[in-house]
């Protein structure tokens, strides 16, 4: 019998690697729209974009993840992400999040600095992410 074979991945940030091992699938925020690798995809860099990366490990478990952006690469079965921020989701903290969401809308509605309405919105985002993967990862226990 043939062994099985399986992807590795690696999640790596500024602060290290987050994640790294053997799994089924992966699913990516890809920069024109998510995708998902499975075991002998074909070569592929794309950028990533605000949304859930999803690990299936070898074992059946689903890992999930909130990331803000970066890139992914998939080659001979191996799939390294790197990104500037990625959280587990169970270590969102939900009310956290929905308290900074609620807070940067109130800020948002008084701003009227253009440079300024543009960053409070990329935190907006980055506050919605965070609570929407926290809350579907619970969802799907």
């Amino acid at each position: 019998m043939a062994p099985t074979v399986h992807l590795h991945v690696e999640i790596v940030t500024p602060q290290g690697t987050l994640y790294s091992g053997s799994a089924q699938a992966v699913t990516l925020p890809g920069g024109l729209a998510p995708f998902q690798v499975l075991v002998n995809h074909a070569p592929i860099i794309s950028t990533l974009e605000l949304g859930a990366l999803r690990v299936l490990d070898s074992d059946g478990e689903e890992h999930v993840f909130a990331v803000t952006g970066g890139f992914a690469e998939v080659k001979h079965n191996r799939v390294s992400v790197v990104a500037e921020e990625v959280w587990r989701a169970e270590e969102i903290d939900i009310a956290r999040a929905a308290a900074e969401r609620d807070r940067l809308d109130t800020e948002l509605e008084q701003e009227t600095d253009l440079r300024r309405r543009a960053h409070l919105k990329a935190e907006r985002a980055r506050a919605d992410l965070l609570v929407r993967v926290a809350r579907d990862a619970q969802f799907a226990q």
